[in-house]
């Protein structure tokens, strides 16, 4: 039954009021004091991802994943060129993948900050451990990269820089190209032969790379036989000195001893492996895709010769002929003899 406007209010509903005035006032706290602390928790969660250590693993994750924007995105002032995106990243690490990234630490100074970062290149010859530096700049509250990507100067003489590809497009013929960090995505023109480029950082030719620490890189490159290559080489160059010496052969290119005014063609016996007396195979110059072989090689047989009087006559012994030979590069199971 509720009490007359004008009637005396009893001690105990008195109580009941104050304690029911004070629960706004208490949940107002509680609810002040959560959003306080999810405020700061969500603080520490920006500000950890806003750092310059997450900055830094962000980049170098994106450059992993073959993501050429999300690289970019962490740039203070992002640069702007041809080979900066996700098809020639990925060219990249079709060379060289990136493994074990590791952001170590950063040291502050200001509104700047420079991270080192450790990773590792894993190159078809094995794999590289890089150390790296990372430096930032802060707008505001958000850390942003100085720089993402470095320039690359290439060079290579003639006929070299004709069967060189730099990310799938030929060479250029002067200048420089701006890469992001990784492998140099260089490969020969035909992809039977290697390429070889030695940086002005002192890599191993087989292993070309830039750094985000290297703001500019030179690179000297040039293309090689691949080992697969060289011993194709070899055995073309093996199957036809033995087509020459074998007793049927008349063919007046064939090998013959350096003196005694030879009969060409007679020559027949036999010879060791060509591998075992280090024939010197190589590419020529003049980019007309042609492997030279050429050996001083070891003959047990027989042969023709004219003597004083223009008279032929039989030789047998051990003499030593001059192979020269050559290899096209496509047909490399085939040699011929280069005339003298």
């Amino acid at each position: 039954m509720p009490f007359p406007a004008d009637a005396p209010v009893p001690p105990v509903a008195r109580r009941r009021r104050r304690r029911g005035r004070g629960w706004p006032l208490l949940a107002a706290l509680m609810s002040a004091v959560l959003a306080a602390g999810l405020g700061l928790a969500a603080y520490d969660r920006y500000t950890a991802r806003s750092s310059p250590e997450s900055v830094a693993r962000t980049f170098f994750q994106a450059l992993a994943d073959g993501d050429a924007p999300a690289a970019l995105a962490v740039a203070d002032a992002p640069p702007h060129g041809p080979y900066l995106t996700s098809v020639v990243l990925r060219q990249q690490l079709q060379v060289a993948r990136f493994a074990d990234i590791s952001v170590l630490r950063a040291t502050r100074l200001g509104a700047t900050a420079t991270v080192e970062v450790r990773y590792r290149l894993l190159f078809g010859s094995g794999a590289r451990s890089v150390a790296d530096t990372a430096r930032l700049v802060r707008r505001g509250s958000v850390w942003r990269m100085s720089r993402v990507a470095g320039t690359v100067s290439v060079w290579a003489g003639l006929p070299t820089a004709t069967r060189l590809r730099l990310a799938g497009r030929t060479l250029p013929a002067a200048g420089s190209v701006t890469l992001f960090p990784g492998a140099l995505p260089l490969a020969a023109d035909p992809p039977a032969l290697q390429v070889l480029a030695r940086t002005s950082e002192g890599a191993a030719e087989d292993q070309p790379m830039i750094r985000l620490a290297d703001s500019r890189l030179t690179a000297q490159a040039r293309v090689a036989l691949t080992p697969q290559l060289r011993t194709q080489a070899e055995r073309a160059a093996q199957a036809l000195l033995a087509g020459c010496l074998a007793a049927a052969s008349k063919d007046p290119l064939c090998p013959v001893p350096g003196w005694a005014r030879p009969v060409p063609g007679s020559l027949h016996g036999s010879a060791p492996a060509i591998a075992t007396v280090h024939p010197q195979v190589e590419l020529e110059q003049g980019g007309t895709g042609v492997i030279s072989v050429r050996a001083r090689v070891p003959v047990q047989g027989s042969w023709k010769a004219w003597d004083f009087e223009n008279q032929v006559v039989q030789r047998r012994g051990s003499i030593t002929v001059v192979l020269n030979a050559r290899v096209f590069l496509d047909q490399p199971t085939r040699a011929f003899w280069k005339p003298s």
